[in-house]
């Protein structure tokens, strides 16, 4: 029995299962995950708000995806498309928590991205674009976002985003292949150009998480005291430096917004490779 003797509505049906499912993995995650790097400063009121709403528009779209993907394999048997739907569900879970635990305390936990990556490579024979694909794809994902970070650190003397963002790209690269990872590349750093001009048009401030401010004291603290791998961690986080007042100065978390690509191409990866890149290579 293949897809194409499926019920289209039947599908689409177990999206929309699957993404509600997903958001509330995600929110388990992004809630437990965090204490295994030593955060203990729970996010309360506004800012849990914040990330639910996050959560259910990110859930929503990899309910679309994912409906997606398994209507447009139509040729492939049941047994492939559940494998299929498996490591889907498993990646899409992995990125909103990721997005949930980076828009809350700034950090992207390895778990959520090297993990995934290792997952997509094992996996990419299932899809379309095959082992080649999904390591080029990584290596490209890795090298777009790993570039700027270097440059910027030896022009300015410090890193201007984290080593995470880069590790996200990685799996990004991994999970869509080299056709893919441009585009989540693209949309994730459009999209938070955006979100910060339109904060900083209505008067919008993103504050930094307690839990950002207490590690930055503690590296301070212990830099102040002469040891010498504080200082080190503080000068290759972008965190560390004194930000300015108000929006000019705020300073946004790149991993929601990469997150937010990544599930986009999704759902829009044929769409994007039959059009639009196909335009671009003209």
């Amino acid at each position: 029995m293949r897809v194409a003797d499926l019920d289209a509505n039947l599908l689409r049906a177990g999206g929309a299962v699957v993404g509600a499912l997903l958001g509330l993995v995600a929110a388990k995650l992004a809630d437990t995950l965090p204490r295994r790097y030593g955060i203990t400063h729970l996010v309360t009121g506004p800012r849990r708000a914040r990330r639910n709403v996050v959560l259910v528009v990110l859930s929503t779209l990899c309910a679309l995806g994912i409906a997606q993907v398994l209507t447009g394999a139509e040729d492939v048997s049941i047994a492939h498309a559940a494998l299929l739907l498996a490591t889907n569900a498993i990646v899409a879970a992995s990125v909103l928590a990721a997005a949930a635990i980076d828009l809350e305390h700034m950090i992207l936990p390895n778990e959520l991205t090297l993990g995934p990556t290792i997952l997509c490579l094992v996996t990419s024979p299932l899809r379309s674009i095959g082992l080649t694909g999904s390591v080029i794809g990584a290596l490209v994902g890795l090298a777009i976002a790993y570039l700027p970070f270097v440059l910027y650190k030896r022009l300015r003397g410090q890193s201007g985003m984290g080593l995470g963002d880069a590790k996200l790209a990685l799996m990004a690269g991994a999970w869509h292949g080299i056709a893919g990872a441009p585009f989540v590349l693209f949309l994730g750093a459009l999209q938070s150009t955006l979100a910060a001009v339109v904060m900083r048009v209505f008067g919008i401030v993103y504050e930094e998480p307690e839990s950002v401010k207490a590690e930055i004291r503690e590296l301070r603290a212990r830099a102040e005291a002469g040891d010498e791998d504080a200082k080190h961690e503080l000068e290759d986080d972008p965190m560390a430096g004194e930000a300015r007042e108000g929006t000019l100065g705020m300073r946004l978390p790149l991993g929601p917004f990469l997150a937010l690509g990544c599930i986009e191409v999704l759902f829009l990866r044929r769409w994007l490779v039959e059009h639009v890149l196909d335009w671009l290579m003209r």
